[in-house]
């Protein structure tokens, strides 16, 4: 039975609610986008705003709301989530296409497996899993190999993005207020991170990395996160802190285009940045490299190998000398920045 897309059908992408994967399931969207010719995204209708003036035709409306997903044919599940499929199926969708992960397979009328590995400790190093384990790869490969699966080829699978008019008027005056210029050098660094996380870069590693760097620095977080960033502009003598109002997501793809560098932890901004082009700098503590794998000719990737990572916790759970070790044993040389 053949299970590509055919002519006509309506068809709703559940697109992912973090950040960096909706940047890495770029490609596949514009695809389907020029394939079907207009489609429905189902996501954070604020996240959702990173796309700018992209995949014009599409609706984007939000996945929380399940009147959302009715009157559509098919639904394309870029999430693994059992929701995200028995949403689709209370929907009425009767097409409802997805990998079979987290035990929702039977709700999902096309179904494909994802590649596993064999349990071994991850690069040779780190913790050992329990039996198979699902294969670490960059999410945006599985995007791209997802829609393959529907007889839509992605030509180009590097993400790409551009700020609109609006945004980049908005990091404008914002980089003006901070006296910087249409021509000035600064380095964008993202130096948020949720309280008590272990995928935060410490603000004292964050101090010791940038306190000789010679470019003006332009500190940035997500709601919540200011905290650090306070901190880091009291310290720093040339830091400029977006934390009167944090910079929303169209502002941060304005900024990445104007920054010589961008500096952050393995987080959303480091894909907003690869895909505007921006040379990166990236902290990678208990996550996974491999899932984030591709397109990183322009990014300086600096990690430390402990014996218990990468584990993708989002809490550390050592104590003593070996709390958040990953991240406290990334020093400045092995960070990428120059004074």
């Amino acid at each position: 039975m053949s299970v590509r897309l055919r002519g006509g059908e309506r068809v709703l992408v559940r697109v992912p609610d973090w950040l960096g994967d909706l940047v890495m399931a770029e490609p596949a969207l514009r695809a389907l986008r020029e394939r079907c010719g207009a489609l429905t995204l189902a996501g954070k209708p604020r996240l959702m705003e990173v796309l700018g003036d992209a995949l014009p035709g599409c609706p984007r409306v939000d996945a929380a709301d399940p009147a959302n997903w009715r009157g559509h044919d098919v639904a394309v599940l870029l999430v693994n989530s059992f929701r995200s499929a028995w949403t689709a199926r209370r929907a009425g969708i009767s097409r409802v296409v997805g990998w079979s992960r987290d035990a929702r397979g039977w709700l999902l009328t096309e179904a494909f497996e994802p590649a596993l590995e064999r349990g071994a400790a991850p690069v040779g190093i780190g913790t050992v899993g329990r039996g198979a384990r699902y294969l670490p790869r960059p999410f945006g490969s599985t995007c791209v190999e997802l829609v393959h699966w529907l007889g839509v080829t992605v030509n180009d699978p590097r993400p790409r993005l551009a700020a609109s008019a609006t945004a980049r008027a908005r990091a404008s005056r914002r980089l003006s207020g901070f006296g910087l210029p249409e021509t000035a050098r600064f380095t964008l660094v993202n130096a948020g991170g949720r309280p008590g996380s272990a995928k935060a870069y410490p603000v004292e590693q964050w101090i010791e990395a940038l306190r000789l760097h010679s470019e003006p620095l332009v500190l940035v977080c997500g709601p919540g996160e200011e905290a650090a960033v306070r901190e880091l502009a009291t310290t720093l003598p040339n830091a400029h802190a977006c934390v009167d109002e944090v910079a929303g997501v169209p502002e941060l793809v304005a900024l990445c285009e104007r920054a010589s560098l961008v500096v952050t932890a393995d987080s959303g901004p480091r894909h907003v940045a690869a895909a505007v082009g921006t040379p990166l700098a990236v902290v990678c503590g208990p996550t996974d490299p491999r899932h984030t794998a591709d397109f990183t000719e322009r990014t300086r990737l600096a990690r430390a190998l402990v014996a218990c990572g990468p584990c993708h916790r989002e809490t550390c759970p050592n104590t003593g000398e070996s709390h958040l070790r990953c991240m406290r044993s990334v020093r400045f040389p092995e960070l990428g920045v120059r004074p």
